[in-house]
């Protein structure tokens, strides 16, 4: 579970440092304090789980709902990606003939 989280946090704040715009230092201070955050309220639910009448099936039940909320919207934008056909648009910018492409300059200057 630590090789995951130190794996996704460098991630996450590099792609939402990529999309920032004019703010990359805002941005990058906003992802780690999310995670901050994420980690405090993770353990301050668990703590609370742990003294509840759940006793020692408190922390991993708070794990496994905090993981399925997770994975929740992960799945719903996986199939919608997926569900979407894909549309390659391109434009030709250069001839598929290589011998065209050697006498269309030739038929350009007549």
């Amino acid at each position: 579970m630590g090789l995951t989280g130190f794996a996704v946090n460098p991630v996450v704040t590099a792609l939402a440092v990529r999309f920032a715009g004019d703010a990359p230092t805002l941005t990058s201070a906003l992802t780690t304090s999310a995670f901050n955050i994420g980690i405090a309220a993770g353990s301050a639910l668990a703590g609370t789980a742990l003294d509840s009448s759940l006793g020692l099936t408190g922390p991993p039940l708070v794990g496994t709902v905090i993981a399925t909320l997770t994975l929740l919207p992960l799945s719903a934008l996986a199939v919608r990606v997926t569900s979407h056909s894909c549309r390659v648009v391109a434009r030709r910018t250069a001839p598929a003939d290589p011998r065209q492409a050697q006498s269309a300059p030739a038929s350009a200057h007549r």
